[in-house]
């Protein structure tokens, strides 16, 4: 029998921890899981980052499809905090950072969460489609998890046709991304300009998405 996740979270935990269907506004949804690195290596661009992810959430909250779209924000250093799938004008813009890098953790929680409400919103009779991405400028560096439990949940997401995207910033995290089997690579150079380039292609890259019935396949990206 397929895990549905319901036997870890039960209903009213899941619409407590994300959007309740009574609070949506559609039965066409999209979620988009963003994976948001907070280690120490990000510290010298954390103002350019605080005014990537403005314009990251502006983009979004602008965009005709924004009551389609719940964003989930998840922060990984040497611990990882997986937010709900809140109203694109919930999204925290905010950010530090501090520690390492736990980012085969980070798949591992964050592709259980996006299923588990992925099928509880389907049970409800809502059409939903989701991105799972990432955004990193390096290797793993403390996870519990291995490589190996990393590409076993990013292959079960490329095996139900949900889009797998990952943002390397900078050369060190391609590696890791292709690794871990992710469809969709972008590697861009480690600097200011090249970071708010970084979320200006995901926030467009989610619209385009969302105004599509498919899947994104390995053509997420929209330059």
């Amino acid at each position: 029998m397929e895990d549905n996740g319901m036997d870890i979270m039960g209903m009213d935990e899941i619409e407590n921890y994300n959007t309740g269907v009574d609070e949506l506004e559609t039965e066409n949804i999209n979620l988009i899981f963003v994976g948001i690195d907070q280690s120490w290596s990000m510290g010298r661009y954390i103002g350019d980052m605080k005014n990537a992810l403005s314009e990251f959430k502006s983009s979004l909250t602008d965009s005709k499809e924004a009551d389609e779209i719940l964003v989930a924000r998840a922060n990984f250093s040497s611990t990882i905090d997986v937010g709900g799938y809140k109203k694109i004008e919930e999204f925290d813009d905010n950010y530090t950072t501090d520690g390492m890098t736990a980012m085969y953790d980070l798949v591992d929680e964050g592709v259980e969460k996006l299923l588990t409400y992925m099928n509880y919103l389907k049970q409800q009779g809502m059409r939903v489609k989701a991105v799972f991405a990432v955004f990193s400028d390096g290797d793993d560096t403390t996870s519990s998890k291995g490589l190996n439990d990393a590409i076993k949940r990013i292959d079960d997401l490329n095996s139900k046709e949900i889009t797998t995207a990952f943002i390397s910033f900078g050369s060190d995290a391609e590696r890791s991304a292709k690794d871990m089997k992710f469809r969709n690579v972008l590697k861009l150079g480690a600097s200011s300009t090249e970071l708010r380039k970084a979320f200006n292609v995901l926030s467009k890259s989610v619209v385009e998405s969302s105004k599509s019935a498919t899947s994104d396949g390995d053509d997420f990206f929209q330059m």
